[in-house]
């Protein structure tokens, strides 16, 4: 397999794995989540749609029949991402938001 085959379906797929697990990880809500949603001025419970969010783009980055839609998706959720942390100065997040939506960029790239 060619490398830039190989990374037109391994990003996606690494890409999905990050959102479910991070989009897990709000929708569980633990306190820390949900502290830094409130801080970000979201209202209570908050957490829990951005988690859900998170996890459906997740599986469509997993499957290979949704391409255009969840390269798309992604980078629309992590540029509101960055655009929160922005806006609140929550500089703590801003790089690792800032690579992930590099990172959707490169799919819509990629395969869109």
């Amino acid at each position: 397999m060619p490398i830039a085959q190989f990374i037109a379906v391994a990003l996606p797929v690494a890409l999905g794995v990050v959102m479910i697990g991070t989009g897990g990880a709000n929708f569980a809500g633990p306190s820390l989540a949900r502290q830094n949603f409130a801080l970000l001025g979201y209202p209570a419970g908050f957490h829990r749609a951005a988690g859900g969010l998170g996890i459906v783009i997740g599986l469509l980055l997993l499957s290979p029949l949704t391409s255009r839609v969840r390269s798309m998706a992604s980078a629309i959720f992590m540029l509101a991402a960055v655009a929160t942390l922005i806006r609140s100065r929550g500089r703590g997040h801003l790089p690792v938001a800032s690579v992930l939506m590099a990172v959707s960029g490169a799919a819509i790239a990629i395969r869109g």
